[in-house]
């Protein structure tokens, strides 16, 4: 029990979601424990780490933030392109 207990306040790690995911009766997709392995840079370790080993908690606010980025880059890149043009071309 103390070994349970221990394991519940740890983080939960992507990996370990997935597995009781699966315990649960989840099929988990082939491909997986090779997506786990992809590593994502961590600014704040100044690292790379696997996806696998990531707080879940982590992951969701790092994929939240690179989707910010991503989004923010091409609206800044779209704007870039659309004043670069002559309005005489928009019509």
């Amino acid at each position: 029990m103390k070994q349970l207990m221990k394991h519940m306040r740890e983080k939960m790690k992507v990996k370990v979601a997935l597995k009781i995911s699966q315990l649960m009766g989840r099929t988990i997709p082939c491909d997986i424990p090779e997506q786990l392995s992809q590593k994502y840079l961590s600014e704040s370790r100044g690292e790379y780490i696997p996806i696998g080993e990531m707080d879940l908690i982590h992951f969701i606010r790092a994929f939240n933030k690179k989707e910010r980025t991503i989004k923010d880059e091409n609206t800044k890149m779209l704007f870039q392109i659309l004043g670069s043009m002559n309005p005489k071309d928009l019509n």
